[in-house]
């Protein structure tokens, strides 16, 4: 198994593992009891099968994330639009 996010935010947990479910990749969410319990002491991690992994980090850039060096992966920020200016 293979870590492909660290978040302390459990609704990018929730919104990235079913991204993952779509595109028919397994994600299991690691320390989810603990991680609830203590919230930001305890991250929660998403983890996927080493067969599955480039699949998973091509899933997440695809729906508009971009890895951080943190180990979270972040929404890109949008770009705002020539004629918004």
């Amino acid at each position: 198994m293979i870590t492909i996010l660290t978040t302390t935010d459990p609704v990018k947990c929730a919104a990235i593992r079913v991204i993952l479910q779509e595109g028919g990749v397994d994600g299991f969410v690691l320390d989810s009891g603990a991680g609830g319990l203590w919230g930001a002491a305890i991250p929660l991690r998403i983890a996927v099968s080493e067969a599955q992994e480039q699949d998973a980090r091509r899933l997440l850039r695809i729906a508009g994330f971009i890895a951080a060096s943190d180990g979270d992966w972040d929404l890109r920020p949008e770009r705002p639009s020539p004629q918004a200016w």
